[in-house]
């Protein structure tokens, strides 16, 4: 597996500048590979000259390696105006840019819910997905559905309806189980039977319920079972990446170094010896 994480998960600093603070901690956890979700303060790909720069030329004094590109996309509802910005504009200049630092992966999310929708709007959302899964494979794009609380892929159950309905080669899933939890309060384990043949990319991070509401927290201290959900990939042989979602509330740099800490101790247990 490729431990990797994502731009703006290792410290909250969005400084100009911070690049060179992201890769040295990066760095010395033995992690090279990057998703791109904020360059700076900005979310990729509405970002600033400058900033664009520094996120590719600080990448090579590194070393670092960009597997995929986070854009928000989707991140709004069917009867909002900016839905056909999303499925032009937005996915047309996310694979401009990802096209510009050999990136062929893009993430997407499952479109938000809204109080107008009805059930069989589901076919418009697997639609919309189609299509920018036709999209991105006409330009040599993967498209990678992230589940999200408050979208059309917030459970398992339903990230599989639209995985299936979406139904192209060039359509996974991003396994994000923190997300899941959030949405199921239930244990990873039923909805990784049902969505394993989809998953294409990993994103780890570790919470609990307090007072209600999903408190996100330093791998092996929360309710999400990371050491399960390494145990459960390991035995099932994915050879993907592990992207490290280690940031908590308050957001402080050690998150990622204790995260990641846990997550070596893992790796290196007996029971994954080759």
């Amino acid at each position: 597996m490729i431990l990797s994480t994502v731009t703006d998960e290792v410290t909250p600093d969005r400084s100009t500048g911070a690049f060179h603070k992201i890769f040295t901690m990066a760095t010395a956890q033995g992690v090279h590979n990057f998703e791109i979700r904020m360059v700076e303060a900005k979310r990729f790909p509405v970002v600033e000259a400058a900033a664009w720069g520094r996120l590719k030329s600080v990448a090579g004094e590194y070393g670092i390696h960009y597997s995929a590109v986070s854009p928000g996309l989707f991140k709004a509802d069917l009867h909002s105006d900016l839905i056909g910005f999303h499925s032009t504009e937005i996915l047309s200049m996310s694979l401009d840019l990802a096209e510009k630092i050999d990136v062929d992966t893009l993430i997407t999310f499952g479109i938000e819910r809204s109080p107008l929708d009805a059930e069989d709007d589901i076919e418009q959302v697997i639609d919309l997905l189609g299509e920018a899964a036709d999209v991105a494979a006409s330009r040599g794009f993967s498209l990678l559905l992230e589940n999200i609380p408050g979208s059309w892929a917030d459970t398992g159950e339903n990230c599989a309806r639209l995985l299936d309905g979406v139904g192209r080669s060039n359509f996974g899933y991003v396994w994000d189980t923190g997300n899941l939890y959030e949405s199921e309060r239930r244990h990873f384990r039923d909805s990784y039977e049902l969505l394993k043949p989809h998953i294409r990319d990993v994103h780890l991070k570790d919470g609990s319920f307090i007072d209600g509401l999903m408190v996100w927290q330093r791998f092996g201290t929360g309710e999400t079972d990371i050491a399960g959900q390494i145990d459960a990939l390991r035995a099932d042989g994915y050879a993907g990446t592990l992207t490290v979602e280690a940031k908590c509330e308050p957001h402080e740099d050690d998150d990622f170094v204790e995260s990641m800490a846990y997550l070596r101790s893992l790796l290196r247990a007996p029971q994954f010896a080759p």
